[in-house]
């Protein structure tokens, strides 16, 4: 458990690297015909999941001081994944996997195996992958095949990106969404990170009108030396939701203005409730009290909702969170979960369906919190400390290791009060 007071953080932090990019160019530079090197100054259980899973497909990988060192191998014929709790990590290996290994052993621990897989699989069987049983732990036999996926753009991007990463080693290969699709950020940088390793996605419109994307036969991945893996705007948010709570000015640096990161709609966010966002060069400060409240369309960045409802307690009114159902197949489930985590924190909310409303007073009782094993969840109990009357003390904290091992180390540099208990 953690011990969190309320007092104001301030100063300048550096971005950590951004995990979901992090997962793309290590799977990228393992495909590829040569060596790689990929800067990641700090790792997670995430990532390490990752690079775990690649050497389990035949891949030498060496991380030291800040720099993964990415050797292709011939694939085995029978492989692993070993995505411990990352959900990233086995919706991208899964299509990843079958088009190297006749056979892959696909592990799954934690809330893993509850988190749907569907229409995956479903598309996967289509195309040449068998399956012992329909939720992990679970064996794959037979290689996947090319040609035309299509699915709903409405569960989870990452089974979009999982295919396009696949699909190098497949021929020619088109991924076809029969719907909206939901955190499209994710699949550009996907798309993104494939370009800097060699290999062209052309995107496209089905006669529906909804995203296409296609990859032409003879493109392979190619190794890219000194490669930096971008700031990660999910948990620089954090930094800058402190200062909109408080008042007290943070800067956040290595952070890119050009980033298609869908979280960095965090800033857009805090300049609705007040704050003033600037920038020089990579970093980003955040400077004034947010007193607005805020009116969130939660659909194509769920993961900031836990940290905005943070901020939400600190704007006196009603702040609205919409279209919040793919929170429900997270770590937890987040929606209930972020509402319960107002409520024992002394804030005031109420849902409607996939909706939440938070009502903020600007102050937050504290107490004794559960953080449900979910490290975005940890990272929101501390913030309503920065508000809170009483310390506040986070039940299972150490989830956040899932994403920013040394949180609560920047927590105290940037001048707040924490210990573990």
């Amino acid at each position: 458990m953690q011990h969190v007071s309320n007092v104001p953080l301030s100063g300048t932090i550096p971005s950590i690297p951004a995990k979901a990019h992090a997962h793309r160019a290590l799977i990228a530079a393992a495909l590829s015909d040569s060596p790689s090197t990929i800067l990641i100054s700090h790792s997670s259980k995430d990532i390490d999941a990752t690079m775990d899973s690649l050497r389990a497909l035949g891949a030498t990988i060496i991380y030291e001081y800040g720099v993964v060192h990415v050797t292709p191998n011939p694939a085995p014929n029978i492989g692993q994944v070993l995505p411990h709790e990352s959900g990233t990590t086995l919706r991208l290996f899964l299509p990843v996997s079958a088009s190297i290994c006749d056979t892959v052993k696909v592990d799954a621990k934690g809330r893993l195996p509850e988190r749907p897989l569907e229409p995956l699989l479903s598309e996967m069987k289509y195309h040449g992958v068998s399956f012992s049983q329909d939720t992990p732990p679970f064996t794959m036999t037979g290689r996947l095949q090319g040609g035309t996926f299509s699915m709903t753009g409405t569960v989870s991007s990452q089974f979009f990106s999982g295919l396009l990463l696949a699909a190098p080693q497949l021929g020619y290969t088109t991924v076809d969404c029969t719907s909206s699709l939901q955190s499209k950020d994710y699949v550009t940088l996907t798309i993104e990170t494939m370009k800097d390793f060699g290999v062209h996605v052309t995107e496209s419109t089905t006669e529906e009108g909804y995203p296409s994307f296609s990859i032409e036969e003879n493109q392979h991945f190619h190794g890219n030396e000194q490669y930096p893996i971008e700031g990660d705007w999910s948990n620089g948010a954090i930094w800058l939701v402190a200062a909109a709570m408080t008042g007290q000015s943070i800067s956040v640096t290595g952070l890119r203005p050009d980033s298609v990161q869908a979280d960095k709609r965090i800033l857009s966010i805090l300049e609705s409730s007040g704050v003033t966002c600037t920038w020089n060069g990579t970093t980003v400060t955040v400077t004034g009290k947010a007193h607005q409240p805020i009116h969130v369309n939660l659909e194509q960045m769920p993961d900031l909702l836990p940290i905005l409802s943070s901020l939400a307690c600190s704007i006196e009114g009603e702040s609205t969170f919409i279209n919040g159902a793919r929170l429900r197949l997270k770590e937890s489930d987040r929606l209930e979960a972020v509402a319960k985590l107002v409520r024992n924190s002394g804030g005031i909310v109420r849902m409607e369906g996939d909706n939440l409303y938070i009502t903020g007073t600007g102050t937050l009782a504290g107490g004794t919190v559960d953080c449900v094993n979910d490290h975005r969840l940890v990272m929101a109990g501390a913030l309503n400390a920065l508000i809170a009357t009483s310390t506040m003390i986070l039940k299972d904290s150490e989830a956040i290791s899932k994403s920013y091992p040394h949180f609560f180390e920047d927590w105290k540099r940037l001048g707040g009060d924490t210990h573990k208990i």
